[in-house]
């Protein structure tokens, strides 16, 4: 891939983080789209798309891109916890625990990851 379609590629991920964290989670799914349009190969640009859309309320469609993300880096903590927020919420508890176990085996610091744990261990 060519230096100048990167540089786009993380140009558009990164507003899209921006809109997404300013609740504009339409325009920040037009954002990714656009980044992920330029390199594919992205994980993280598939885990913002995931976030994206498990905000609003499209599970298995976020799940398909935690699990996209995971198939490109398997050691992306924040995915497996992501993943592990989404099976929460559909109330797959025991999927949802495992993701989250593997978030901490990959980062036991992660704070996000040990308190969905607890949460998803008191259902």
């Amino acid at each position: 891939m060519e230096d100048l379609q990167r540089k786009q590629a993380v140009f558009w991920l990164d507003y899209s983080k921006q809109l997404s964290t300013n609740i504009r989670y339409q325009e920040a799914l037009a954002a990714i789209e656009r980044s992920l349009a330029l390199d594919s190969a992205n994980a993280e640009a598939w885990y913002v798309k995931g976030t994206c859309l498990a905000m609003v309320a499209r599970y298995d469609e976020a799940l398909t891109h935690f699990e996209q993300a995971l198939r490109l880096n398997e050691r992306y903590a924040a995915a497996w916890d992501a993943r592990a927020w989404v099976l929460g919420i559909q109330g797959k508890k025991e999927e949802a625990l495992a993701a989250v176990r593997r978030a901490l085996e990959l980062d036991p610091e992660y704070f996000e990851a040990q308190k969905r744990k607890k949460r998803l261990e008191a259902m």
